[in-house]
């Protein structure tokens, strides 16, 4: 990034600087999910199409852009900003938890998907989360995982195959007669 600016002519890089600050004065956490958002609330929850009983969490904004490029979550989110690691100084409080167990806590969510990233630190959140809401009447899902459509096995991590055996599901083929 920094050959591209020093490429650039003095106007352009000074156009680029400008751009920069009003996109940093103009974008902040939407105050119901936490996606950095231009308007309050953000898009998807302004929505009135999503459904509101179904939260989906995840660490970041991109991971909302990856499930909304899947077109296959139409609910709504609830951006965490990171993860728990005690090792790096971020517990639960520098997460922007409070307000899902608030949300959780104000009715109406009948499940919170939990789509933290497979790292100890993403699994470390699913539970600490899972802790606080075990008890809520909410249905706590996270996704599958396993095999990606498509993979070699032999390329694939030791991780990945033991959690796809481990998680395995009866065999079935579109062609089968039942």
């Amino acid at each position: 990034m920094a050959e591209a600016v020093l490429a650039m002519d003095y106007e352009e890089a000074r156009e680029i600087g400008r751009a920069i600050v009003r996109a940093k004065k103009a974008i902040r956490p939407c105050s119901v999910c936490g996606i950095d958002t231009e308007q309050d609330p953000c898009e998807i929850c302004s929505d009135e199409t999503r459904d509101r009983s179904f939260v989906c969490v995840v660490e970041s904004a991109e991971d909302v852009i990856a499930f909304e490029s899947s077109g296959s979550h139409e609910g709504v989110y609830h951006v965490l900003g990171g993860t728990i690691n005690y090792t790096r100084g971020s517990g639960p409080e520098k997460l922007n938890l409070a307000s899902l167990f608030s949300r959780a806590g104000a009715g109406g969510i009948k499940e919170v998907l939990i789509a933290t990233n497979p790292t100890l630190e993403g699994e470390s959140t699913a539970a600490y989360i899972v802790k606080r809401l075990k008890n809520a009447g909410i249905k706590l899902t996270r996704p599958a995982r396993g095999l990606p459509r498509g993979a070699d096995i032999d390329f694939l991590d030791s991780e990945t195959i033991s959690i796809a055996h481990k998680e395995r599901q009866e065999a079935f083929f579109l062609n089968d007669e039942q």
